[in-house]
């Protein structure tokens, strides 16, 4: 008796010492989810402080390039488009970059309506212009030899004319699919009533083996 009392009071004690009765691996549980706690909270601050840094960096930049030339240009930036023929302004990394641009939005373009369309190429515009120093559209003067912007006007119908080149051909492409995407879908259709219609007599179902025969993707 005497030793099952000193046990019963042994057990007392470690519950009283542990008054949540949590075992070792719910403890370890516990200190591993508050040092992820931890560690996110620790992320969240450093994002937001490169947040915050990055936001100084580009108003720091804005007040540089504030006064950015736009005329008497000597020598283009890598954010300008060159207007122009030949490899030299195709391979300009302006020009490279500003034909993905257009080209990113073509479907868009394509499949926009007639009054969206213009607000597609002024979008291209305005996001070429906000890039740090601001991006411009060159053209070269023959009698200085400097490069001067050709303004928004000029550079909205020089986009438009981008974004049409090639449209015929995406149209008619999209067409090709959802024709054949809706030849699909009717052939499905016959080849279940073909199937449905095989004890009715020979002239109707020859009738519907045609038509399925022409239905079919080819």
């Amino acid at each position: 008796m005497s030793d099952d009392k000193t046990k019963t009071e042994s057990k007392a004690e470690v519950k009283s010492e542990d008054p949540k009765g949590e075992t070792p691996k719910e403890t370890e549980a516990s200190t591993k989810k508050d040092g992820d706690e931890a560690m996110t909270e620790a992320q969240k601050e450093e994002n937001a402080k490169k947040a915050e840094e990055e936001r100084k960096k580009r108003e720091e930049l804005k007040k540089k390039y504030a006064n950015w030339p736009l005329k008497g240009i000597k020598d283009p930036h890598e954010n300008d488009v060159m207007y122009g023929r030949g490899g030299g302004t195709n391979h300009h990394p302006g020009n490279k970059a500003y034909r993905k641009m257009v080209e990113d939005r073509k479907l868009e373009y394509v499949n926009s309506k007639r009054l969206d369309k213009p607000l597609v190429a002024l979008e291209i515009i305005r996001t070429w212009r906000g890039q740090l120093p601001p991006g411009r559209f060159l053209k070269l003067d023959e009698k200085t030899g400097l490069w001067n912007d050709v303004g928004d006007k000029k550079a909205r119908e020089k986009t438009s004319q981008a974004l049409r080149e090639k449209a015929p051909l995406i149209r008619k492409q999209q067409e090709e699919e959802q024709d054949k995407d809706g030849k699909g879908a009717v052939s499905a259709i016959l080849a279940v009533t073909f199937h449905s219609i095989r004890c009715l007599d020979d002239s109707w179902f020859h009738f519907f083996k045609i038509c399925r025969r022409m239905a079919m993707p080819r």
